[in-house]
Order: structure tokens, then sequence, then C-alpha cells
């Protein structure tokens, strides 16, 4: 007797997005200022590169039946080129990846030491030769005006052609985190429960402020006010920039991975709790003032570990630690899956600068782009 199968049903996401197994857990991704290529940051330092073309765009694929005028999307018949990846373990993974210029990535070596470059196609180069002093946080300037290499306490502007000085300053404290203001006129330093604000151009100093926590990460607000920073002991550190205070919103049932904002939206959002947490700018909760919060989308019973706001609409991409993904409205319960939780978690997500695309970075080592239809946000 022969029996017939029923073939896999094929979700949206296999036909919009795209999928490659790199073997190793992955930390960050990142696409460059133009938004031809991801960056792949792997727990073990290497490094791998995706261009963003896509030769079977969904938008190619799409078909509208003309009787019912019902749009379907065919699979792919072609199969995806091999990632670009790097000699090995090459990059330091507690440092990261910063943008360069219009199409490159900067890193410090795996060990510690040097600076190197890489290309939107994953060509890596030296720029600077060891120093004495670990990198301890990198950072970039618009355009080629420079890299921001912090060492211990020192911070040096560095040409990122061929390395050499543009500038430095000696802060009173080690530098693990820094940040640019929108404007690239600001620099704010973090380190050992210590934040200092520079100018960019000479790098004075222009404030310093107390600000304790195990931050993970630091951004500042579109319109500059406020800094803030998700933590690893389950709180949201704030800084309010012009009254030069900071403040702790404790009681997160999970360490806070990322927070970004909205410019549409107007809001701040943060990972590490039940659902998507946010408030409304400008007004963010700070000493007795209890803030606007924003309800995002449906509370579960998995942690939010990622959050990403869209370039350009008030939505917001949501990652659990189960391996869901969801399109939120920042301020609305509905939702859009996705993609189903397979028990691999979300590790990192990001937008494309048009918002057109999605970057995803998974525990178990899934690099993935999702390619949005033009339609599919109307």
């Amino acid at each position: 007797m022969t029996q017939h199968l029923t073939p896999p049903s094929i979700s949206l996401f296999d036909l919009i997005a795209r999928s490659w197994e790199l073997g190793s857990e992955i930390i960050d991704v990142q696409f460059n200022v133009i938004g031809s290529s991801v960056a792949v940051t792997l727990a073990d330092g290497t490094l791998a590169f995706l261009g963003v073309k896509d030769g079977e765009d969904p938008e190619t694929r799409m078909r509208t039946e003309a009787d019912t005028g019902r749009v379907t999307i065919r699979p792919r018949t072609k199969p995806l080129p091999v990632p670009v990846r790097s000699d090995g373990a090459i990059a330091d993974p507690d440092t990261g990846l910063c943008q360069v210029a219009q199409q490159g990535f900067a890193f410090a070596h795996r060990d510690g030491q040097e600076i190197w470059r890489a290309t939107a196609k994953g060509l890596t180069l030296r720029v600077a030769k060891a120093k004495d002093a670990q990198v301890t946080a990198l950072s970039a300037l618009p355009g080629k005006r420079g890299l921001l290499v912090a060492r211990g306490r020192s911070l040096e502007v560095m040409s990122p052609e061929n390395a050499e000085s543009l500038g430095s300053a000696e802060l009173a404290h080690d530098i693990r985190h820094i940040a640019l203001s929108p404007g690239a006129d600001r620099l704010a330093c973090w380190g050992s429960g210590h934040l200092t604000i520079l100018a960019t151009d000479g790098l004075s100093p222009v404030a310093d402020i107390a600000a304790d926590g195990a931050l993970t990460g630091l951004r500042w607000s579109p319109d500059e006010r406020w800094l803030v920073g998700g933590c690893a002991d389950k709180a949201l550190l704030l800084v309010d920039v012009a009254k030069g205070q900071a403040d702790r919103i404790e009681g997160f049932p999970a360490p806070i991975a990322s927070v970004d904002f909205s410019r549409k939206a107007e809001a701040m959002i943060s990972s590490g709790a039940f659902r998507v947490v946010g408030w409304r700018m400008p007004d963010l909760p700070f000493g007795e003032h209890p803030g606007l919060p924003v309800e995002t989308g449906k509370p579960g019973l998995t942690v939010v570990e990622t959050v990403a706001a869209h370039p350009m609409r008030d939505l917001c991409a949501v990652g659990y630690a189960n391996g869901l993904i969801t399109i939120c409205q920042i301020g609305k319960r509905e939702e859009m899956m996705l993609r189903e939780g397979g028990g691999d978690p979300v590790n990192a997500l990001a937008w494309s600068p048009d918002g057109n695309h999605l970057a995803i970075g998974t525990g178990k080592g899934k690099a993935e782009i999702v390619t949005f239809p033009k339609a599919m946000f109307k």
C-alpha cells in the first residue's frame, strides 16, 4: 500500500527570510552604514559577512491571482551564497564591532591590543599595531573622521586608514562603553560606575556623573537629553544629561541586554521582562516622576531577550529566549508573529537603515536576514 505524505507547509518566514548555520553562538549582528552588508560576530571571535542584496527578492517571487486578488510568494529555487568568514577567531567579542565610513567595520583583534578593519565583503586588515594596554572600548565618528579607541582610562581618536593619532584624553576612570550622540558633537564614556561626557571637538570634558550598574550597553535618546543603558544586574540605568544626574529602575525579571529608541513612536523600549517595557519620551521615569508607560505586545511566559526599533515606523522587532520573534506596533497590544519559537534564543536583532531588512542572530549559531515586501506593513 502506498502511503501519501502531506508535504510540510512553508511559513511566511521561510518565504521571506534567508538563513545560514554558522555553527557557534552569535552575539551580535550589524548592518554597515549604507545597509549593503551584515557583519555577524560569533562568541568565539569569528566574523561572518552576509550580503544584503537578494538574487530572489520576495518582491520578484510575488504573484497576484487574477480572480481572487490573493497574493502568494513562491519558494526559492536557488541555493543561498555561502557567507564569507574570517580566517579563524580574530575579533575580541567583548569590544565588538563598530561601523566605519559607508561600508566597513572596525574591531579590536582577539589579542586585545591591535585595531583591525573589515570591508563589506569580509576582507580584514590591520590598522594599528599593538600597544602596551588592552583595548577596553571601541566606537567611531561618522565618515572617516576617526576611530574612538579606549585603553583603560585613555581615549584616543585615531585615523581609520593609517592609525595616525588625531587627539587624546585621559579620564579619571576606566572606559568600558562609548556612546556617540546623534549629532556626533558629544561622547559618553562609562566605566567603574562613572560617566564622563566629552565634546567631540578636542575631547574636552563637559560633565562627570556617578552612574552605578553592571552596564551592558549605552545609548543616547534622539533629542540627546537622555543616556540609557541596560544592566546585567537586572536594572535600567537612566541619565538625565541636562541635570547631570543618574537613576536606576530595578526589579526586572532578567538582565537587560538591549534598549532602543523609536523616533516615530517617541518612545524608549527595553528587553528584560515578559513583554516589551517602554515609556513615552521625553519624560522618562526618574526620581519621583513615574513617566508614562507604553504597553507594547502581549505579556507571555518567556523573557524578551532583545528589542530593535524600526528606523522609519512606529514598530519594533522583539526576540525571545525561546526563539519566538514578533513585530509589534509600539503602544499597541497587537503583534505579528514573524517566527515561531523553536528553543533557539534570539541574541541579536538589527534593522537595515531603510527598514526593509531585519538581521537576526541566535544562540545556536543561526544568522538570518528577513526581507519584507513593500506591502507588508501597509
